[in-house]
């Protein structure tokens, strides 16, 4: 009995050694692949590094361009019932651009699409998914445009920054990730980095006539949410469906998943964002602001293409660091770039009272510290994943 019994106790505990590295790199987002494959830590920081310069790139030059299209359609020209123009227009312009995604997309599929396991069960769940993150991403759209043009920008500012609390949130019950010191501390930085931002302009900030609290706040504040159940979500389609597809296989997952979420789910949320526009009657008013437009009808143009353009470089940058790391840093990323663009705007903008600041120069400070915190907690769980195996 002794004898037949003794396989028995030797085959328990490997099974148990081999499960607990993928429970740990699924729940803890660490730089090993969460599909157990290993391949992927080879490309994970230059994948980082070049999805992060695709954020600060990208939303710099939307808001930089979102802030000329305000200041130059004589917005204080308008009454209060003109409060909401291209609200709708703003949303779209967030995601009309993904058909610029498609190349790149078919390109990284065809290098990657040799030997992949039949997979059957996945295309009506995904279809699905898309549609929602769709819907997320038009209304989260609209809410944030809506938002800063009911209250001023650094009330708005300050509500938006809420979103920092309601990712690592959705993160723990949706993703399954565990925090430890580092990321807490870099979300801390973040969340005051994204505070003191309170003091930036905008160019399409109303004055007080226009000013609506309480539908301004209630938007930015669902604004917020929206993007924060947006990140989550694409990191669950990510892990849960997609990454699943290289499971059993050696390959390891491709960038190409990044355009494949950013063009289905952009492709629903402009569909949403035109027929809200058309509803809203807002094709007139982009006739009469293109007539209007101080610096003339190709400027105009150029700044609307211009937006389009850059909202999918910042979206290609968000989607990659969520596919290299988590939703968490993702966000983190996004708001301590915002410092960056109140100082450009400060720059290239003119507005009254608008300067560079004690506030400015701190929360660039402590979005450095914000970013080095997480680096920091990436660098050690790199340097521990290749001690785990032994």
């Amino acid at each position: 009995m002794a004898q037949n019994q003794q396989p028995i106790f030797q085959t328990k505990p490997q099974e148990h050694l081999v499960q607990i590295p993928l429970n740990i790199e699924r729940d803890s987002t660490t730089l090993i692949n969460q599909t157990g494959n290993s391949n992927r830590k080879q490309n994970h920081w230059p994948t980082i590094i070049l999805s992060i310069i695709f954020v600060i790139v990208g939303q710099t030059i939307a808001k930089l361009l979102e802030n000329f299209y305000y200041d130059k359609i004589n917005r204080s020209e308008y009454n209060e019932n003109r409060q909401n123009d291209g609200i709708w227009t703003q949303a779209l312009l967030q995601t009309v651009g993904f058909p610029l995604l498609l190349l790149p997309f078919i390109i990284l599929t065809k290098k990657h699409n040799h030997h992949e396991p039949p997979v059957t069960y996945h295309y009506k769940s995904l279809a699905i998914i898309y549609i929602c993150i769709g819907i997320i991403m038009s209304v989260q759209g609209r809410l944030a445009a809506m938002g800063k043009l009911d209250i001023p920008f650094g009330v708005f500012t300050l509500i938006y920054t809420t979103q920092l609390f309601f990712t690592p949130l959705f993160a723990r019950f949706i993703n399954k990730i565990k925090f430890n010191r580092w990321v807490v501390i870099s979300l801390i930085f973040a969340i005051i980095t994204g505070a003191l931002t309170l003091s930036s302009s905008f160019g399409g900030e109303p004055d007080e006539a226009e000013q609506n609290y309480p539908s301004g706040s209630w938007a930015a504040l669902f604004a917020g949410v929206c993007f924060a159940l947006l990140l989550c979500n694409i990191q669950n389609v990510l892990d849960n469906y997609i990454f699943k597809r290289t499971e059993s296989t050696v390959r390891k997952p491709s960038f190409a998943s990044v355009f494949e979420v950013l063009i289905f789910s952009s492709l629903v949320a402009t569909i949403i964002s035109v027929v809200g526009l058309l509803i809203a009657g807002e094709q007139d008013d982009l006739k009469r602001e293109m007539n209007e437009f101080s610096k003339g009808k190709g400027s105009y143009v150029m700044a609307m293409v211009g937006q389009a353009v850059s909202w999918q470089v910042y979206w290609v940058g968000i989607v990659g660091l969520i596919f290299s790391v988590s939703s968490v840093l993702s966000n983190v990323i996004s708001v301590i770039t915002w410092p960056i663009v109140s100082v450009l705007v400060v720059i290239f903008f003119n507005y009254m009272d608008d300067e560079f600041d004690v506030f400015k120069g701190i929360a660039l400070i402590t979005a450095v510290l914000s970013a080095a915190a997480y680096f920091f907690r990436l660098h050690k769980e790199n340097r521990d994943s290749f001690v785990m195996p032994n």
